[in-house]
């Protein structure tokens, strides 16, 4: 007999059930250095932002490096934490995020509330945040809100967001989410409501076919009729007609009432960079991400109108992607599908401009 026969009878064990039991203990150890190593990570790395597919009018990449988001988060040499530095504007929404709630046998600090945030993750693929409901006193209505140091709470929301363009949460993101709130309940004595792991999976993708929907880059393309237009040509129109160059000087940006409605490029150049005397531009590219700009702002209609002004002025035409005339007809077929995609939008609860469908497509 075998020294492994013989370790394994010497337990009362056949070969089979010893093997599997080893088997299983190793996956269990390479499990757990797993989860440290991403832990670690998501600690630490710092995310980068790309800019959303240019294709005009087409669902905007979903292969895009993901952005660094704002989180809660206090750092470890801090004592005292203030609102500035948690979340300040972001408001926690059912519709796209993942909501635990807390309830405490009686009003808890924000101040330990906040120490015990401070190790969660300041860098995450998928926004985390955090509000506390806060008795406003007799006869007034109670209010949530970020938790500040100085604040006392009687309830508590955790809250991830389920999906944006990087594409949905997935099950470790959302498993390990889910085990901080855990955690974060049992240190504070909170009771604490934890959804279903697998309905929060289904929502998310749910989610996520959604947005993928509604996520639509419209671009209009404004061509030379005969000579390539130089920089300086093109700066003194658009600055003209009030767009703004952006800081990289790789686009100007329109805007109108505080928003970014949408944005201009010419081809690859640089405006701060390139030789501006130089002619090597044929055409320019406005480009609108729906998504994020309101429908009441109009804003195809504004970017069709500042295409024309800026067509005649340099004497270009406007043309499609395959380079064709822009006519009346196209543009009455754009506006009728943009409608359609805001009326989904607005049926989904997440209507185009708003806060949350900022953070949904980002």
């Amino acid at each position: 007999m075998s020294d492994f026969a013989e370790l394994a009878a010497s337990i009362g064990l056949s070969e089979l059930q010893l093997s599997l039991g080893l088997i299983g203990f190793a996956l269990l150890i390479v499990l757990m250095i797993y989860n440290a190593m991403r832990i670690r990570k998501a600690e630490d790395e710092e995310m980068i932002d790309l800019p959303a597919s240019e294709d005009p009018f087409m669902p905007a990449e979903t292969n895009q490096q993901s952005r660094t988001e704002p989180t809660l988060g206090q750092s470890a040499e801090t004592s005292v934490v203030t609102a500035d530095t948690l979340l300040s504007s972001e408001k926690i929404d059912s519709l796209i995020d993942c909501v635990i709630a807390m309830r405490f046998p009686e009003a808890i600090s924000g101040d330990e509330i906040l120490s015990e945030l401070a190790a969660w993750p300041k860098n995450s693929q998928h926004l985390w945040m955090c509000e506390g409901l806060i008795a406003a006193g007799t006869g007034m209505d109670d209010v949530w809100q970020t938790p500040v140091a100085s604040g006392h709470y009687l309830e508590l929301q955790v809250a991830i967001q389920l999906a944006n363009r990087t594409g949905p949460i997935g099950i470790v993101d959302l498993s390990d989410f889910a085990s901080r709130a855990q955690a974060l309940a049992n240190a504070l004595d909170a009771e604490i409501d934890l959804p279903p792991i697998n309905d929060i999976l289904e929502e998310a993708k749910a989610l996520d076919s959604f947005a993928a929907e509604s996520d639509i880059q419209l671009g209009i393309n404004v061509q030379a009729k005969n000579e390539q237009w130089n920089l300086n040509e093109i700066k003194n129109a658009v600055s003209k007609a009030g767009f703004q160059l952006s800081r990289d000087g790789r686009e100007y940006h329109r805007i109108i009432s505080g928003v970014c409605t949408y944005k201009l490029v010419a081809e690859q150049s640089n405006f701060l960079r390139d030789d501006l005397s130089k002619p090597a531009i044929s055409s320019l590219t406005l480009l609108l991400d729906l998504p994020k700009v309101p429908q009441s702002m109009a804003p195809f209609k504004t970017m069709l109108n500042d295409a024309h002004l800026l067509a005649e002025s340099l004497n270009g035409h406007l043309v499609d992607d395959a380079g064709r005339p822009l006519v009346d007809e196209a543009v009455v077929a754009i506006q009728a599908q943009l409608d359609q995609i805001y009326q989904a939008m607005f049926s989904h609860g997440i209507t185009a401009g708003s806060s949350s469908a900022s953070r949904l497509f980002s």
